[in-house]
């Protein structure tokens, strides 16, 4: 019955109720002053009550019930509180969803904001598929010059651009080559040129306007990182991510991936047959009657997306930072990177208070962001049927691949092959956020950080409190 309904023939019971406790009460006054009265006045007496009266509730005397049985109240058992307890996560922040509904199903300062480490990649897939597109190409190319000995090399900002030979790869499967590009550029020119006469280039001019050369590096990220392997300089022409060893994930970088790079393209000119024995190099913009010659494009956005976050590829992260940017309107410089990633993000509508991005990569302590905000765009990307599932499909699974290939051992393998998440570590930070298939089927996101006084044990911490969620499943109680 409807609640409207319910309410009116309550009020009609109250009604009745009232009615009769007044006729009783004045019936029994009555009785008494006619009792003390009888020999000083001969009143007349007043009515009998009709006991005959009642109030029927339903057609058959019974209580109407509502037309639908009302739902029985979950009320979930399984708590996380001893994992969580942890010392080993310092101050822990985290959140669980339902990434059907939204419902937050663990809570625990949500909306503290702090360094997400690469967890931030996840930030900047989503922008990236969703501004570039997973199409998305980027081009370097050859162009001529009036001056038939200068040849111009436009830096297309694909920071993968690789030297290995034919039939051999970087780490960056399927990126384009710089000595298929000296091949193109040598047959177009001679193609051009009167018959007979070869290609005798002296001086390269190298391209690199896309942006700014000199802004290659924050503040923020410690110089150590190009000699520990984990980031290049981010200048729009480098070759391999400026590895000297192409195939190594954490080969160290230079301090000149422009240099590298534009000294590489004159040796596969070479190669490929340009007669000069002398090539100088000069750093400007092309000339404006430049004619192209010869392109090389690299991997699509998709596969650089996958890749970065299933390795945590910082120099990648930086280079779609750097692109969103430059689609978006701005000058793709450091500066802009995080107001571009915001921008991707704000068709979404995910509230994003006190949320602000110093990098693409999250090898920034500057960035501060809050798990619940991580969160929300992870079961965002879950809902979606657009390229923006990508990004879920390229997260390390646990147990399997990525940087998740050697976690969740011991008694925490039972949820191998069941979590995709990705990893963040950082000075004072540990991260982990992702999807899982719980083990009563269904599928829940997390976004957990370990902060402050912090090591690598946190990182086995954060796996057993994942594994706990795992465990729970819909049964997960906020206590």
């Amino acid at each position: 019955m409807p609640r409207l309904v319910l309410a009116r023939k309550t009020r009609r019971v109250v009604a009745s109720v009232a009615l009769g406790l007044t006729l009783a009460l004045g019936a029994v006054a009555s009785f008494g002053l006619g009792h003390v009265s009888a020999n000083l006045s001969a009143q007349p007496p007043l009515p009998a009550l009709d006991s005959t009266v009642r109030y029927e509730a339903g057609a058959e005397g019974q209580r109407e019930l509502p037309d639908a049985a009302l739902a029985a109240l979950r009320i979930p058992t399984c708590s996380l509180s001893d994992s969580l307890q942890d010392p080993a996560l310092g101050d822990f922040s985290g959140v669980v969803l339902d990434p059907v509904t939204n419902e937050v199903l663990l809570d625990r300062d949500i909306d503290q904001l702090l360094a997400p480490a690469s967890v931030q990649k996840i930030v900047t897939a989503a922008a990236a598929l969703t501004t570039l597109g997973p199409d998305t190409t980027f081009t370097t190319s050859t162009w001529s010059t009036d001056a038939p000995e200068v040849l111009v090399l436009k830096a297309g900002g694909d920071l993968t651009l690789s030297t290995t030979s034919k039939g051999s790869e970087s780490v960056y499967v399927g990126a384009a080559k710089v000595q298929d590009l000296a091949i193109q550029t040598v047959e177009a020119w001679e193609a051009a040129a009167p018959e007979g006469e070869r290609m005798s280039i002296r001086k390269v001019i190298i391209d690199a306007s896309l942006w700014d050369v000199e802004d290659s590096w924050r503040d923020s990220w410690s110089p150590t990182a190009r000699t520990n392997g984990y980031m290049s300089k981010i200048t729009p022409l480098q070759i391999d991510g400026d590895r000297f060893a192409p195939s190594a994930v954490m080969g160290q970088r230079s301090n000149d991936p422009m240099g590298r790079a534009a000294s590489a393209f004159v040796s596969a000119l070479r190669q490929a047959g340009n007669s000069s024995g002398f090539v100088s190099v000069e750093y400007a913009p092309a000339p404006d009657t430049s004619q192209e010659l010869a392109s090389v494009s690299s991997p699509p956005v998709s596969d650089f997306v996958r890749y970065m976050l299933k390795e945590s590829d910082n120099t990648l992260a930086e280079m779609l930072g750097r692109h969103i940017s430059l689609s978006l309107g701005l000058d793709g410089s450091g500066d802009s990177v995080g107001e571009a990633l915001l921008l991707s993000l704000a068709p979404y509508g995910i509230p994003a208070a006190g949320v602000s991005l110093d990098d693409a990569s999250g090898l920034s302590g500057a960035n501060r962001i809050s798990p619940l905000f991580v969160a929300s765009l992870i079961a965002e990307i879950y809902r979606s049927s657009t390229e923006l599932a990508g990004v879920i499909e390229g997260l390390p699974v646990s147990g399997v691949d990525g940087s998740l290939d050697d976690r969740f051992t011991g008694d925490n393998a039972i949820a191998q092959g069941s979590v995709r998440a990705k990893t963040g570590s950082i000075q004072g930070v540990r991260s982990l956020a992702g999807t899982l298939t719980a083990a009563d089927g269904g599928d829940l996101v997390f976004a957990f950080f370990a902060s402050g006084e912090v090591s690598d044990d946190a990182r086995s911490s954060l796996e057993t409190a994942v594994v706990g969620v795992y465990r729970c499943g819909a049964n997960l109680a906020d206590f």
